[in-house]
């Protein structure tokens, strides 16, 4: 069963923070970066927990909480019933040191 995919506002304004950031670097490289995250956050809707994905703990909050890495940027999200909440993106320090 495909799940909703809802972006809370932190995620939104991390998303474009990232691509206005990109878009100083490289017009084509922020548009790729854009493709490739708003691609993989779609397809958390259908399969939110990839091989690839970590799950992740947070002490203060509750919750079944993943992150998927894509184009140097990790997207945490909750999965609930019957939706998946992306509630942060982030440079991934892990990627961006070994790059």
């Amino acid at each position: 069963m495909k799940k909703e995919v809802i972006i809370s506002d932190r995620a939104v304004k991390a998303f474009e923070r990232i691509i206005v950031a990109l878009q100083g670097q490289s017009l084509i490289g922020a548009e790729k970066a854009k493709d490739e995250i708003l691609a993989r956050i779609g397809k958390l809707g259908e399969r939110p927990k990839p091989s690839e994905a970590r799950k992740a703990k947070f002490d203060a909050i509750e919750g079944e909480f993943w992150s998927v890495l894509t184009h140097n940027h990790r997207i945490y999200y909750l999965i609930e019933l019957n939706r998946i909440v992306v509630v942060d993106i982030i440079l991934d320090v892990e990627k961006r040191e070994s790059a």
